[in-house]
């Protein structure tokens, strides 16, 4: 008997072996697990750092493009990390804010460094308080900024 899972479902309505070219470079935890190429649809499985997704290809005006309404949100360790990725996800997407930005393909991300949660979890509410007030104002999230 086979166990349960879960995985993040993605429509995409064009790009799919682009998208997953992308995500295989910009991430080293990314795991290709299989795609398939048909006349008028692609269908992918891949995983990003233990995250499983399914990914379907297929244009249609009947279904919702991606919005802000869901993203993948990762967690990184350290400025260095962020900027790579914040770079990658932006360089032909764009910035929206408090670390949110979306990619080429319509996407939407949050990129946040461990440390963030740190200070907005900071036992001083000062701290967590300046924190959360940075924040707010960043598009990426600059660590240096979040103190004082």
């Amino acid at each position: 008997m086979q166990k349960t899972n879960v995985s993040t479902f993605l429509w995409f309505h064009k790009d799919l072996d682009k998208a997953i070219d992308f995500y295989q470079k910009t991430f080293p935890t990314f795991v290709k697990k299989e795609f398939n190429q048909f006349p008028d649809f692609a269908t992918a499985t891949f995983e990003i750092s233990g995250q499983n997704f399914v990914a379907l290809q297929q244009a249609s005006d009947q279904m919702p493009k991606f919005n802000d309404a869901i993203s993948v949100a990762v967690q990184v360790d350290g400025q260095e990390e962020v900027d790579r990725i914040w770079g990658a996800i932006t360089e032909n997407g764009e910035e929206i804010a408090c670390g949110w930005c979306r990619d080429q393909f319509g996407l939407t991300w949050q990129i946040t460094p461990f440390q963030l949660h740190e200070f907005l979890g900071h036992p001083d509410p000062e701290i967590a308080s300046y924190a959360m007030q940075e924040m707010r104002k960043m598009k990426k999230i600059i660590i240096a900024d979040l103190h004082k």
